[in-house]
């Protein structure tokens, strides 16, 4: 299995050397491949058997040069065998894809650069669920080994039941019919992290095994494949991350009278920016994934066909922290000795001393998240007198259960560290003047009033569809094909987050730790703190010494709400084929969809929540163009035109208010914050242009332009006007504010002022044995995409569109040859900003640095002889050990540069080394 590679190009936010020499050789290369091809003498027919790598990259360009969308695909080498861990490290190289990193495993895709939320997600036509708060399908839920390959649709197809206004991932599973007899594949890793354990007695060993077999029944008629696929993976993850910088000296942000007339920091020259705090946790997660895929297939003559698709994968994660923090501000009496300086971006900043008096505690964190995916899917196919109709119904459903808890520790003597050495570029060392791991000066403590806390997440996600369609073959010029239909589906999906606190029954705020709750001590050596006391949150809780209670209900509307769609699409599409001077196919199409939206939540009202709801309907129409013009000697000029969409996020849409108060001056206006039921989706008329140039089945070079006008965005903004006169008077009884008005201002998402994405896309295949056969079995993949936006999150003009890298790029070279295979694999991404989760679960926004992923695979298969069916693999993912690094923007500093990101939060996730066996039969 291999992707028919073509990587996602980027734009210059910070060059990638190990990328652009490569992609300048690789392009060269085909250049030249045209001229070799036409220098070689015709040559005698044979027939040759491609398995593998380049039969995979042989499937994938296929795909591509005989869609009339332009397109990109990835196939299985071969039955269970996807290349990667997980199928969003192969659509990650595509061309204009680019993945996000979570916890070190490439979780959602990017497409053209927007953010996975306007992007949509099928497998095998039908659009998929989610376990997360919006549309955005989690890709490491679904095993590599049980898809049969995806394809991205960069331009609409009208046929298409759902679509996204970036792009399209269809998933696709094996069907059984297609393979020539029975097949079986049995699969097994063992998986090391170089990281070693971070928690003590918490492996950082793992495996995989996976298990595929189809065959066919009563003379071909019955089709049957059946996949299971076991993950039992360690994650050993070393994370530091800075809490804010300020010059705490300057004034202008913090007036003299807040810290008695001088809040810089002790030790500190005044006009230097300063760390304020920090966070040091080692993380051991488990994770246990087990899919099930099932394919039945039935087709007794030519004129029925019907597919049972189903689907099952549950997802385990547990991980287990030991964090360390210090809050080195001026409030907590902060004092530094021999301070020393570095200049950062044209300020001067604060790297290195010894430090007194911080306030230091250390957190146990345990977090348990299981998901679970289900969706069947029934297709009938009937011929009948000329036309082919197909019944589709599906269902697909999405749970989420997820636990989070955390325990406090702290010391009974002052702390601080002996020394210091602040990076601006990776992890911060601190050593510490106490031994944070003794229990004689170490205890159970209150911070933030209470001992500890919880929070419980809880999400369902479930959609159901109907899709009736027709076509036939027509003879009316240049239309030789019909298709038409009607598509609808239900969806609803449920969200809720809750807080309980811990305290003890006591009533006490410190407790010595009990027998037997210490373990051996952790340590976080990577920021040069030896050790710290080791205890866990669930040992503590099962004591009897604890109780809950419910905490933070106020917050209650923005994290308790619901979502219920219905989505009406009627779709019509002529398939085109004529000559104007040179053959042209394709299609034009057009899809009517009507939504109907409603939102339900909460509102804070009177110290307790109260149910609010709201909706809207609209209808959209959608028209859609493709065109493929052969120019002949192997050359495609391709042509898309369309109006696509992204309905809202579905966690903007809930009808949540919260905040509500009255001004006391004036007409004493209203105003509050929450979410908006009413929202219109994301529009854009979009075109596209792409080049390509094919040498045989696996070579070619593509060059690709597109551009995407947004008639309309949505981003966090004041509604004016809005009706209050259903809510209590927050100032009730005050006879000196009577009401004058119940009109006001929500503070909420909502649609504003479009702009523009645009990008341009290079991708190259190269087949060694065209340059010469000296390099029959060699060959490389690449691709980069340049990308560049006008609109701006939420609308704010200091951070760019969320998702979008200028630069985006990958490449692969492999040989394979006589049984031997060998890949080296890169991806690269440039700065972008993403939504990323905090510990409420409330989206938040950060600025991820540029990163190199590059992975290696070597193997050896016997096509003979006692072993023909076996071969072994040696994978090392992540070979370099790539830093997720985050930066911050700082608002409290100097003053000096404005807009200066500072470092954020800095992660090692280690090497996976895995070793395998592989046997087909």
């Amino acid at each position: 299995m291999k992707t028919h590679a073509k990587q996602p190009a980027q734009r210059r936010c910070a060059t990638p050397p190990q990328v652009l020499p490569i992609a300048a050789a690789c392009a060269g290369a085909v250049l030249l491949m045209g001229a070799a091809h036409a220098q070689q003498a015709p040559q005698q027919l044979e027939t040759v058997v491609v398995t593998g790598i380049r039969s995979a990259i042989e499937s994938s360009i296929s795909v591509k040069r005989n869609a009339d969308s332009i397109v990109e695909a990835v196939t299985a080498e071969d039955l269970g065998k996807l290349p990667d861990l997980s199928i969003a490290e192969s659509l990650a190289r595509l061309p204009g894809l680019a993945a996000q990193r979570v916890n070190g495993n490439a979780q959602v895709l990017s497409i053209r650069g927007m953010s996975p939320k306007y992007g949509v997600t099928l497998l095998n036509g039908r659009e998929m669920v989610s376990s997360g708060s919006d549309r955005s399908v989690e890709f490491d839920q679904f095993p590599a080994e049980l898809m049969g390959g995806a394809t991205v649709y960069k331009t609409p197809d009208a046929a298409l039941g759902a679509q996204g206004l970036s792009g399209t991932v269809n998933m696709q599973s094996i069907r059984p019919l297609n393979f020539r007899g029975r097949q079986g594949n049995l699969n097994a890793r063992m998986e090391k992290n170089s990281n070693g354990e971070q928690i003590p007695g918490l492996s950082s060993q793992g495996k995989r095994l996976s298990a595929s077999y189809v065959d066919q029944f009563a003379d071909r008629t019955i089709g049957v494949a059946l996949g299971y696929a076991h993950l039992d993976s360690p994650e050993q993850q070393q994370h530091y991350a800075n809490w804010w910088w300020a010059n705490t000296a300057n004034t202008k942000s913090y007036p003299p009278d807040w810290c008695g007339g001088d809040c810089g920091l002790k030790g500190v020259d005044r006009d230097a920016v300063s760390l304020q705090g920090f966070e040091a946790t080692a993380f051991s997660t488990n994770q246990v994934r087990n899919g099930l895929m099932g394919v039945f297939e039935y087709k007794p003559n030519d004129q029925l066909h019907t597919v049972l698709d189903l689907y099952y994968s549950n997802f385990s994660k547990k991980f287990v922290g030991r964090e360390f923090q210090g809050e080195m501000n001026t409030w907590n009496g902060v004092t530094y000795h021999g301070t020393s300086y570095e200049n950062f971006g044209g300020e001067k900043v604060t790297v290195g001393g010894a430090i007194d008096n911080i306030a230091g505690k250390l957190l146990s964190r345990r977090n348990q998240r299981d998901d679970t995916i289900k969706a069947i899917g029934l297709n009938n196919e009937l011929k009948l007198g000329g036309w082919t109709t197909v019944a589709d119904l599906s269902y697909s459903k999405a749970d989420r259960d997820e636990t989070t808890a955390e325990m406090y520790a702290g010391s009974s003597l002052p702390s601080g560290f002996t020394s210091t050495a602040i990076s601006m570029t990776g992890f911060s060392q601190f050593v510490p003047s106490i031994n944070w791991a003794d229990p004689a000066v170490m205890s159970l403590q209150q911070f933030w009033g209470q001992m500890g806390a919880a929070r419980h997440f809880k999400v369902s996600d479930e959609l159901k569809s109907l899709r009736l369609s027709a076509k036939r073959e027509l003879d009316w010029g240049a239309v030789h094909q019909f298709e038409g239909g009607f598509n609808y589906s239900e969806r609803s999906k449920d969200y809720r987050a809750v807080k309980e606190a811990y305290d003890l029954k006591s009533g006490k705020t410190n407790l010595a730790f009990p027998n037997g709750i210490l373990m051996a001590p952790a340590t976080l050596g990577f920021g040069s703190i030896p050790a710290v006391a080791n205890f866990d949150v669930q040992a503590l809780l099962d004591t009897g010494l604890f109780s809950a209670r419910a905490d933070d209900l106020s917050s209650a509307p923005n994290r308790e709400w619901g979502v219920r769609e219905k989505v009406s699409t009627a779709f019509g599409k002529f398939s085109l084929e004529f000559n104007a001077g040179v053959p042209v196919r394709g299609n034009i199409g057009l899809q009517v969809v009507h939504a109907k939206q409603e939102g339900h939540g909460l509102a804070w009202i009177d110290n307790s929540t109260q149910p609010v709801s709201g909706g809207k309907s609209y209808t959209d129409v959608l028209p859609s163009l493709n065109l493929a013009a052969d120019l002949g000697s192997n050359t495609m000029l391709r042509f898309g035109a369309a109006r696509v969409l992204a309905r809202p996020n579905m966690e903007d849409m809930r009808a949540g208010v919260t905040n509500i108060s009255r001004a006391t001056t004036g007409k004493g206006e209203w105003s509050a914050s929450g979410g908006n039921p009413t929202l219109d989706p994301w529009r854009a008329d979009a075109v596209d242009l792409a080049l390509e140039k094919y040498y045989g089945k696996r070579s070619y070079i593509s060059l690709a332009g597109f551009y995407k006008e947004l008639k309309t965005t949505v981003y966090k903004q004041d509604i004016l006007g809005y009706d209050f006169s259903g809510y209590p008077d927050p100032l009730k009884g005050d006879p000196r504010y009577p009401i004058l008005t119940y009109t006001g201002k929500l503070n909420a998402m909502a649609n504003g002022d479009g702009g523009y994405v645009r990008g341009t896309e290079f991708s190259a295949a190269i087949d060694g044995a065209k340059l010469s056969p000296m390099l029959d079995g060699f060959g490389a993949i690449l691709s980069a995409s340049f990308t560049k936006s006008s609109i701006h999150q939420n609308n704010d003009l200091s951070n760019p569109l969320e998702g979008l890298s200028g630069t985006v790029a990958s490449w692969v070279l492999y040989y394979e040859k006589s049984g031997l295979q060998a890949r080296v694999a890169q991806r690269y991404r440039s700065r972008y900003m993403a939504a990323v989760r905090n510990a409420w679960g409330d989206t938040s926004y950060t600025t991820i640095e540029p990163e190199h992923i590059t992975d290696l695979q070597l193997g050896y298969g016997w096509d003979s002889g006692p072993l023909k069916g076996v071969s072994v693999l040696f994978q090392v993912n992540n070979v370099t050990n790539e830093a997720y690094r985050t930066m911050m923007t700082v608002s409290d500093n100097s003053g000096t540069v404005p807009n200066l990101l500072y470092p954020g939060t800095y992660e090692k996730y280690g090497r996976q080394y895995l070793l395998g066996v592989n046997y087909k039969f």
